[in-house]
């Protein structure tokens, strides 16, 4: 007699079981702002880019291993950290962001898209991932961002840390 899982239903939903997270792990959901600035409207073409005004990061989580640089996004003690200031054009501003983003340790930067900067950032030791939202204000001249770590309930401040990190870079300051 051969057995299969096709044939076993409780092997068979444990394996889909571990599928199913698997994919949580491959496919991360997206943790993007609710609107981004330079989104096309419906009535525009896709090149046109209208701001329909400043952009909402989601706000952080219930748990100390979240910065944001939106005072409502705060919903803890010590997550509002301050905005970047830029000078000049917002989408200059963007690539130089991407630039210090990238050479910070740990950080891949995975999209770029005009006035909105994603990266993923590894931690050392175990591996954790954070998430990195930098999206553009340019009629505030300022650059808002959200880090936050994807699993776990603290992050020993390194959201924050590399947030101030992420600063001195894009400002030009030394460490």
């Amino acid at each position: 007699m051969s057995s299969s899982i096709l044939h076993d239903p409780g092997a068979l939903r444990t394996v889909l079981l571990v599928l199913l997270l698997a994919a949580g792990a491959w496919f991360p959901w997206p943790q993007g702002p609710v609107r981004t600035a330079h989104a096309a409207q419906p009535d525009q073409p896709a090149g046109a880019h209208q701001p329909a005004g400043p952009v909402r990061l989601p706000a952080c989580p219930d748990r100390p291993n979240c910065v944001i640089t939106q005072a409502e996004g705060a919903v803890r003690d010590g997550q509002y950290i301050e905005p970047l200031p830029f000078t000049g054009d917002a989408a200059t501003a963007m690539r130089r962001l991407a630039v210090a983003l990238g050479a910070l340790p740990g950080c891949t930067v995975t999209e770029m898209d005009g006035l909105t900067v994603r990266a993923q950032c590894r931690s050392k030791v175990f591996g954790f991932i954070d998430d990195v939202v930098c999206v553009a204000d340019p009629a505030a001249s300022v650059v808002h961002l959200r880090s936050a770590a994807r699993s776990g309930w603290w992050d020993f401040g390194v959201n924050r840390d590399r947030s101030e990190q992420l600063r001195r870079r894009f400002l030009g300051l030394s460490r």
